[in-house]
């Protein structure tokens, strides 16, 4: 009972301190966690507020087990660790953000990390400071602790090298690059910044191999070398480390920045795998071609809604003069009821770009694309794009990229504006004496509004950010992209065919929504330009085409659309699924939205 009431009394004064530390741990990393995300809503807020609540609870923990030997040595370098953790990956990637076009940013898992990594390491350099010889163990946990740092140092050495968080193209090269290449890499660095990494390496590694060598020696008590240890380890080291590897340490930054390179390289090898041997058994053939070298082009808009376009609603304010124009030449044929087949980009041109759609249910990695038909049809292809070159989520659209004969991003290859004039300057690269096939995909009307056109384009203001002025303001700019696109390549290409259409639309008054979207989302702009040159050639398809305009039509069929444009005939394209042709079979009834599972006839508004 005396002894009882004796540990009562020793845990009861360590009581006090340790929750002063869990709040101030706790309030600290809430803090940090609103300083270093962007957009966070409601759900991230509860969420964070009970996540926490185990991470913290695990450090506190592991201090209230070894309270009285406690040293510098003891928590110095595990508190690097946590730290690091915590810092490094929000705050490098937030400062690189924060003025790109990224609305949402949550950090929160490198927090978590962080706090689990403190405490596991704590316990581990305890355990191994009771079981082996000492110097050996502060050679191990010198080991251990440097390996754990070791992403936090190169999130700041790529940092120093190229003033950015490691982004996805930077974890590609990483993965991509072989010994005798990183030699040559670290040459081409120069002298001063090898020798300023060697050292911030020696130093760290010295810092933590002399913070673990110098730590007192625990008791050799049953307590210290039985109980405690083995409470570690059941209470804090096993339980955290489940936390982290269910579902915290894959999210945090640049974690998931690795695995998602890692897996477009693996989906990359297999599609192009599929890709070759698929591409070799395609048998298409073009009816009437031209005997002349000619472009055919295709845009890809983004986010663009037919609804809020003067072109399609005249009531609506004019920020499309150049497409309104156009409606009155009977070389252009608007379509007034094109939809999307899923509100977000992926999984629109994983099946918009392919013989892949959600009446036939092909997979994607087993489908013939756009580009295999005009490799086919003996066009030169090209993709140019001023979105992502990679990342998990554009995986299955750049793959289908890098099949063209020449693939290029803004991002990745020019290197500048990010608005989508910047891909005018590709088009000179294309040779006015080939036959070509030309993709362009735009930003056009995607979230963050303001960000999507120069300060000129500035024609609407309501007072309000990224809302409908500034959407207006995002379709005037692309219809001047799109009034460029067809002046140069009809003056200079020989401009065969353009065909546009949106991913998806986009409504300025509702916040996006990853599980749902209404119609208004759903509706989108789709024309085509058919040249004097092109009717002569394809009359039937000119007919087809003009008689089809006011038709329903889901873009999960914008591959058939294109081959019927192309004139392929093919297994592998079924021309009564194709808006550009005679043989068109689909009415509204038939067609749906919202992978599928949605039909056109729910639109009662229109």
């Amino acid at each position: 009972m005396v002894h009882a009431m004796k540990t009562f009394s020793k845990w009861r004064h360590r009581l006090l301190p340790l929750c002063i530390i869990f709040a101030v741990v706790y309030g600290c990393c809430f803090e940090w966690q609103f300083l270093i995300s962007l957009g966070m809503g409601p759900d991230n807020i509860e969420d964070m507020t009970f996540g926490l609540l185990p991470g913290v609870g695990a450090v506190v923990l592991s201090l209230a087990l070894y309270w009285k030997h406690l040293s510098p040595g003891a928590i110095i370098p595990p508190a690097l660790i946590g730290l690091g953790w915590i810092i490094t990956g929000p705050y490098l990637s937030y400062i690189s953000l924060i003025n790109t076009n990224t609305i949402y940013l949550n950090n929160i898992y490198d927090i978590y990390v962080g706090l689990y990594f403190f405490a596991i390491f704590f316990c581990l350099n305890m355990i191994v400071r009771q079981y082996i010889p000492h110097k050996t163990g502060a050679v191990f946990m010198t080991l251990v602790q440097f390996a754990a740092f070791f992403v936090i140092l190169l999130q700041w050495v790529y940092y120093f090298l190229y003033n950015s968080s490691i982004t996805t193209s930077g974890a590609l090269l990483i993965f991509q690059t072989g010994p005798a290449e990183t030699l040559e890499y670290f040459h081409s660095l120069g002298l001063f910044k090898v020798a300023a990494i060697v050292i911030v390496l020696a130093l760290i590694l010295a810092g933590l191999f002399l913070l673990n060598y110098r730590q007192r020696i625990l008791p050799r008590t049953h307590i210290y070398r039985k109980i405690i240890p083995l409470a570690s380890l059941l209470l804090i080291i096993a339980p955290s480390v489940g936390a982290l590897s269910e579902e915290i340490f894959p999210e945090a930054f640049p974690i998931r920045t690795f695995i998602d390179t890692h897996d477009y390289m693996q989906r990359s090898a297999l599609y192009a795998e599929n890709h070759d041997e698929k591409y070799d058994a395609l048998q298409a053939v073009q009816l009437h071609p031209a005997d002349y070298p000619n472009t055919v082009i295709v845009v890809i808009g983004e986010s663009e809604t037919r609804t809020l376009m003067n072109a399609y609603n005249p009531d609506h304010v004019p920020n499309t003069p150049w497409l309104t124009a156009m409606k009155s030449n009977p070389d252009f044929t608007l379509f007034t009821n094109a939809y999307s087949c899923v509100w977000y980009t992926v999984p629109v041109l994983e099946h918009a770009l392919t013989e892949s759609n959600f009446y036939n249910d092909k997979p994607f990695n087993e489908s013939i694309s756009i580009i295999d038909m005009a490799k086919k049809a003996g066009y030169k292809t090209y993709w140019f794009s001023n979105q992502g070159s990679v990342g998990v989520a554009d995986t299955p659209i750049t793959l289908v990229a890098n099949t063209a004969d020449v693939s290029e991003w803004v991002d990745r290859d020019l290197k500048e504006s990010t608005l989508d004039g910047a891909l005018l300057q590709f088009l000179k690269r294309v040779d006015p004496k080939e036959k070509n096939f030309v993709v362009l995909h735009i930003m056009g009307s995607h979230i963050e509004y303001r960000n999507r056109y120069p300060k000129e384009f500035q024609k609407f203001n309501d007072g309000k950010i990224n809302q409908e002025a500034d959407f207006d303001n995002t379709v005037l700019y692309t219809d001047w992209v799109l009034s460029q696109i067809y002046d140069y390549a009809r003056d200079n290409l020989n401009l065969d065919a353009m065909v546009y259409f949106s991913d998806h639309g986009s409504d300025p008054d509702v916040a996006r929504q990853p599980d749902s979207a209404s119609f208004k989302v759903l509706r989108i702009p789709m024309f085509c330009y058919l040249s004097e040159g092109y009717q002569k050639r394809n009359p039937d398809v000119v007919k087809a085409i003009k008689a089809n305009k006011d038709k329903y039509f889901t873009n999960d069929l914008e591959y058939e659309f294109i081959c019927g444009v192309l004139n392929m005939e093919s297994p592998n394209y079924d021309p009564s699924m194709s808006i550009a042709s005679s043989k068109w079979s689909m009415e509204r009834k038939d067609l749906k939205t919202r992978f599928g599972k949605t039909s056109l006839m729910e639109d009662t508004e229109y």
